[in-house]
């Protein structure tokens, strides 16, 4: 499987015509495309805009790819002590072996738990299986979990650590400490929606609900990761402003028989027969005639009073609930201020200028040491052009903050201000209040606006509910029929008005829904085009001599629709099937875990790893094989780190000459677990190096070949690993580096990706590798480099030799070390 643009399940023909080769349309940028080429009316382009804007974007997360460097479990399930699991943070495979009752579902549960703060295989099942989840043994203190996360772009690693401070399962805390960030609550972060739409975590007992959840959860599982939340959300958005324009309509039909009965009663009276010509008016009432009859008052000494009295129980008062929330959100937008107060967000920013000059500076001339201002020699060195870095982050960050809380108080002022609106009629009981509210429209001091507003609203909302009452009893007293009547009338008139006035905007929004409809199923259609093709690629790798076909994925429904279902069509031999009916459980897991890697592995999950616990069981030896191939091509653009007991899978990926990255995990008495690598790559090569120079009588074609080869392997696998944490840090796409790596045919190339990020600066990296290793590294990876040649390399020293391409296979390896 592989995380190709086109191939993806956020990939489609659209992608094809995108300026960048590599980067599928966004669901926004098509659907405005769409939006500008439809001939749709510019009114319902307008409430498409307005629609889509207020639509929640799945776009790339705030924090970049992220990967495993880590794992320290402690006093968790089946580990006492702390035990540690350290990975490479960068795509590959990684499989962690050992027994039955070893620790290692412990340490896949302790990842999951550490990221979630749950653990999905414990849903469900008795209280007993949840409530022992504290280490037996070590209860000398509170159970830890501690990940050290590689974040794409970051300079540094980042650690989640989850403890615990109760005694139940859920009464746990995660805290994220991320280099110039300092730490957050994990609940803070981003990553809380994008767990449950691309959960990176699996385990047997996953795959066993992700085959035999209700149909609506499967649906859910696979329609999330299409990328249509965005049209989903506007739709809805749309949908609920037709609805309540439909409602109002409705109010107005099933208000009107009872006014219009009540007009008959008064047929003796010319006002109610003039009411009813008006209101049965063709076309639409004739609101100019139901306005005056409303308005309208008999001729006598009290039509002033009566005038007065109809104002005042027409009145209406500011909402005090809206207006609450407002001042709620400005008291709390000043108290953000406040807490920034002093920061020197414009001097933090001048700084961080000043800084990225005088760093950019230092790279152009990386061999000058010497302070440009002031001369002074050996102060811009590469420390502290690395500690300004860090710098210029932190004073970015810290100017972004002051700006945006700046930005809140603006709009939190100006979210009261607009809730001061002056009615056309104020009655003269209520002028004196009135002007008081009036008056914070004009407040130009956010502080004395929170202060004020309330104390001002509150009283002008109680004398108007006093003077509205007081009127509306008035009036029914001086004319108790007609003007009773005529109140009712009037909130009839009103809506009516608001209806008639709104049925073109009803129709424009039943247009853009509908438009926005087609799209989406055509997208959703399409789109899952692709992930069906990822699914049966992967199923065809692990049905290995099944006689059972995975014709099609789909999706039958809607995201709101109360019947929806994730459709899998199977033949036997030919013969169209039902899957769940006709495959054995080791099928239905091949087919879960068809499922769950697209989902995984989509192109928009953040998470760059993927952990699966047990895949094996209930898999027949030709499924195994067909698994490694899968994980293996998953493991080109993802970090797949696979926890099994089942020593099949890794006989699989060596005897199909497939890399892979293998720890074992022992426990010892008292649940002490220990986890050591067997196969890194580097440690590998320079065993079989040491091995082969302790061997007595080393024959001269093993001394200058075959030794500086397996240096070389040990070295280039260095490089490698070190590539890869520079371009994590870069915040590069994946891309970019796979395809340098691919067309690095040279260990010079390898060396300048992992010490300069750029294959061509090979004539940079001696200098690079004497100031990192010393002086013998030249002559080390040109002896190594020889070994490849007929003349061979003359190594005098064999265990020496070992020991320093160790030494710089360290160095190299180091975080920070070729940064």
């Amino acid at each position: 499987m592989t995380e190709q643009p086109e191939r993806n399940a956020h990939s489609s023909e659209e992608a094809t015509r995108s300026d960048q080769e590599h980067q599928p349309v966004t669901v926004e940028a098509l659907t405005r495309r769409r939006l500008a080429e439809s001939p749709l009316s510019e009114s319902v382009r307008l409430l498409l805009e307005e629609a889509l804007g207020a639509g929640e974007v799945r776009g790339v997360s705030t924090i970049g790819r992220v990967y495993l460097e880590s794992v320290a479990v402690t006093r968790f399930r089946g580990v006492g002590p702390r035990a540690w699991l350290k990975l490479s943070p960068r795509p590959g495979v990684n499989l962690v072996v050992g027994r039955n009752g070893s620790g290692k579902s412990s340490i896949a549960e302790g990842i999951e738990t550490a990221f979630t703060g749950v653990n999905m295989r414990w849903q469900g099942q008795h209280a007993t299986r949840s409530s022992n989840w504290r280490n037996l043994h070590d209860t000398g203190g509170r159970p830890e979990i501690e990940v050290k996360l590689a974040i794409e772009g970051d300079a540094g690693r980042s650690t989640l650590t989850r403890t615990w401070e109760g005694d139940g399962f859920g009464d746990s805390q995660a805290e994220l400490r991320r280099p110039g960030h300092g730490r957050a609550s994990l609940d803070q972060l981003d990553w809380q929606q994008d767990l449950r739409d691309f959960r990176p975590f699996l385990s047997y007992v996953d795959l066993d609900r992700m085959i035999s959840g209700k149909p609506s959860e499967m649906y859910d599982a696979i329609a999330t990761i299409l990328g249509l939340g965005q049209l989903s959300t506007a739709d809805s958005r749309l949908r609920a402003e037709a609805k309540a324009l439909e409602d109002a309509e409705k109010v107005v039909k099933a208000e009107l028989p009872g006014l219009k009965n009540a007009l008959y009663e008064l047929e003796d009276d010319d006002r109610a027969i003039q009411a009813l010509v008006a209101i049965d008016t063709v076309g639409a009432p004739d609101f100019q005639a139901l306005d005056a009859l409303v308005t309208g008052l008999p001729g006598g000494a009290d039509a002033n009073l009566i005038a007065g009295l109809r104002a005042e129980a027409d009145v209406q008062a500011p909402d005090v609930a809206q207006v609450r929330i407002a001042v709620g959100r400005l008291r709390k937008a000043l108290a953000g201020i406040e807490d920034l107060h002093g920061t020197g967000a414009e001097e933090a920013l001048q700084r961080a200028e000043l800084l990225e000059r005088a760093v950019a500076h230092h790279d152009r001339h990386p061999d000058d040491a010497s302070c440009s201002v002031c001369g002074t020699a050996g102060v811009l060195d590469a420390a502290w052009a690395a500690d300004a870095t860090v710098q210029i982050a932190a004073l970015r960050q810290e100017a972004e903050a002051a700006a945006g809380a700046r930005s809140e108080l603006r709009s939190a002022t100006r979210a009261v201000q607009d809730l001061v609106h002056t009615p056309l009629r104020i009655p003269a009981s209520l002028t004196v209040p009135w002007r008081a509210w009036t008056a914070c429209r004009s407040i130009g001091d956010p502080d004395e606006l929170a202060r004020r507003a309330l104390d001002v609203v509150l009283p002008l909302a109680d004398a108007c509910a006093a003077v509205k009452e007081r009127a509306v009893r008035e009036l029914e007293k001086r004319d108790e029929r007609w003007r009773s009547l005529v109140l009712r009338l009037a909130g009839w008139t009103e809506k009516a008005r608001a209806v008639e006035a709104n049925k073109s905007q009803l129709r424009d929004i039943r247009k853009a829904s509908t438009w926005i409809k087609a799209l989406t199923a055509e997208l959703r259609g399409r789109r899952m085009e692709g992930f069906a093709e990822q699914s049966q690629r992967i199923w065809e790798r692990l049905r290995q001599e099944s006689n059972i076909d995975l014709k099609a994925v789909s999706l039958k429904g809607s995201e709101k629709a109360t019947v929806r279902k994730l459709v899998m069509d199977v033949s036997v031999d030919g013969q169209d099937a039902s899957a769940l009916s006709v495959m054995s459980q080791g099928e239905q897991h091949s087919l879960a875990l068809s499922l769950f890697l697209p989902r995984a592995a989509t192109a928009d999950s953040p998470f760059g790893f993927v952990v699966i616990d047990d895949p094996v069981q209930s898999m027949d030896p030709a499924k195994v094989n067909g698994l490694a191939q899968v994980l293996h091509e998953l493991g080109e653009h993802r970090q797949v780190v696979v926890f099994t007991h089942d020593t099949r899978l890794q006989r699989a990926f060596t005897s199909q000459d497939l890399p892979v990255t293998v720890f074992e995990v022992e426990r010892a008495k008292a649940s002490k677990v220990k986890v050591k690598p067997v196969t890194d790559p580097v440690r590998q090569a320079l065993d079989d190096a040491r091995a082969l120079a302790s061997t007595g009588d080393l024959p001269t074609a093993a001394r200058t070949h075959v030794l500086p080869s397996l240096c070389r392997i040990a070295l280039e696998n260095a490089f490698l690993e070190a590539a890869w944490i520079r371009h994590h840090r870069s915040g590069a796409p994946e891309h970019a580096l796979q395809e340098a790596v691919g067309e690095a045919d040279k260990l010079l190339k390898v060396a300048a990706l992992a010490l300069f990020g750029d294959a061509g600066r090979t004539g940079d990296v001696y200098g690079e590798l004497r100031a990192l290793c010393g002086p013998r590294a030249v002559a080390l990876i040109k002896q190594c480099q020889n070994g490849a040649h007929a003349g061979g390399a003359q190594i005098i020293d064999p265990h020496r030799f070992v020991d320093d391409i160790e030494t710089m296979t360290q160095k190299v390896r180091t975080p920070g070390a070729a940064a």
